[in-house]
Order: structure tokens, then C-alpha cells, then sequence
């Protein structure tokens, strides 16, 4: 066979399997979306962002390099699926099912374990979190010393006593969350959702609350003010009776 023949060759057999590929990808995905039901399916680098999924079944299937971020995925069924590099960015994974054979990314899979087991008492000091969808989550007592937890969804969580000191918590969503008795020295809470939040016996010094609002949070019981930035807070309502400033000075705002 002449080079050129050959060459030309094995471009049209390449583009051939290439676009066999993306035929097979759109009818998995077509299947996906109106049963879904797609066991052993080929999904590498869909885009499902935002779509609700709740129960779907993907065992087996390869969806390498999705993107699943802010995707309702609940009570779906991963076992056997591989996952890595799969944008999970906002994803809700409670009551998902996954296994010894999910390939999953390290960050995620501790994700999942955290939305399935909750994480009393758990140490997961410096562990990265960012942008995990982590609502309602039992965590407390656990160490989160220096996590990075930047822009995660942690409303509702109940976090009494846990240790986030150095923390990132930069845009974090932390609204009607339990921080009782927290220790958020050094913690960066910069923009962070603070409203309604139960911030009694918390421990802010040092603390970045530069941006934050906290619009009818609780800081009553003593919490510790010394050091705290505040400046750009939003603090519309906030209960600080009884605070203690720096100075040993307490506070009696909205006292109620």
C-alpha cells in the first residue's frame, strides 16, 4: 500500500471509530434521560450538571470525567461505575450506592462516606471538602482542623463541638447550622452563610468574618470575640447577648 493510501487509511478508520463513539455515547445518554436506567452505559464527559438523577441506575457504566455538578443523585446506584475525575462539585449523593469496585476519586468517595455514616467524633483534620454538598451532616465532635471547606453546603449540619480552627470556610453555606461550643480559632469565614446559625459558647478569635452574614445567629452563652474581623458583616439581627469581647467586656445587644 502506497504511504499516502495508508495514511488516509487509518484517518478514515479512526475518524470511523471516533464518530461510533459518539453515536453510542448519545443513544446511552438518550436512554439515560428518558428511563433512567443505563447499566454498563458509556458516558465519559457528559454533561449532567443541575439534572435531576434521583434513583438512577448506572452500574458498571463509565462516565469518566463527568460532569455532575449540582446534580441530584440521590439513592442512585454507582456500584461498579467508574468515576474518576468526575466533576461532584454541589452533588447530592445521599443514600447512593457504591462499592469496593466504584472508582471513584479519594476526595469524593470520603464525600459519599460522610453523607452515608455522618462523621461524629471523625477526624478528618486537613481534609479537602470544597464545594462537597455535606446538608444536614452529623459532624460533631469531629476534628476539621485546617479542612478546606470553601464554598461547601453545610446548612442544617450539626457541628457542636467540632474543631475547625484554620479552617476554610470562605463562601461556605453554614446557615441554621449547630456551631455550639465549636472552636473556630484562625478559621477564615469571609462571605460565609451564617443566618440563623447557633453560634452560643463559640470560639471566634482570630476569626475572618470580613463579608459574612450573620442575620439572626445566635451568639449568646459567652462566645469568645477576641481578635474577630467583622468588617463588611452583616449582623441584621444578631443575637450577641452576653458575648465576651477581648476585653472581657460582654456585650448586650438584642437582648432578648
Amino acid at each position: 500500500m502506497k504511504p499516502k493510501l495508508f495514511v488516509l487509511t487509518v484517518l478514515f478508520l479512526s475518524l470511523g471509530w471516533m464518530g461510533l463513539t459518539r453515536a453510542e455515547n448519545a443513544t446511552h445518554l438518550q436512554q439515560l434521560r428518558q428511563t433512567n436506567q443505563c447499566p454498563n452505559c458509556d458516558l465519559r464527559g457528559v454533561n449532567l450538571s443541575r439534572v435531576q438523577l434521583r434513583g438512577v441506575n448506572l452500574t458498571g457504566s463509565n462516565l469518566t470525567g463527568a460532569d455532575f455538578s449540582n446534580a441530584d443523585l440521590e439513592n442512585s446506584d454507582l456500584r461498579g461505575a467508574n468515576l474518576t475525575e468526575v466533576n461532584f462539585n454541589g452533588t447530592i449523593l445521599s443514600g447512593a450506592r457504591l462499592d469496593s469496585t466504584t472508582q471513584i476519586d479519594r476526595k469524593w468517595r470520603m464525600v459519599w462516606e460522610i453523607v452515608s455514616q455522618g462523621a461524629r467524633e471523625r477526624d478528618i483534620s486537613g481534609a479537602d471538602l470544597s464545594y462537597a454538598y455535606l446538608q444536614n451532616v452529623n459532624f460533631s465532635g469531629a476534628n476539621l482542623a485546617g479542612s478546606n471547606l470553601t464554598q461547601a453546603e453545610l446548612n442544617g449540619c450539626n457541628l457542636n463541638s467540632a474543631n475547625l480552627s484554620h479552617a476554610n470556610l470562605t463562601n461556605t453555606n453554614l446557615s441554621r447550622a449547630n456551631l455550639t461550643n465549636v472552636n473556630l480559632k484562625g478559621a477564615n469565614l469571609q462571605n460565609a452563610n451564617l443566618q440563623g446559625a447557633d453560634l452560643s459558647a463559640t470560639d471566634l478569635s482570630d476569626a475572618d468574618l470580613r463579608g459574612a452574614d450573620l442575620t439572626r445567629a445566635d451568639l449568646r452563652m459567652d462566645s469568645v470575640w477576641g481578635y474577630t474581623r467583622l468588617r463588611g458583616a452583616n449582623l441584621d439581627g444578631v443575637n450577641v447577648c452576653d458575648a465576651v469581647m477581648d476585653d472581657g467586656l460582654k456585650v448586650e445587644l438584642n437582648c432578648r
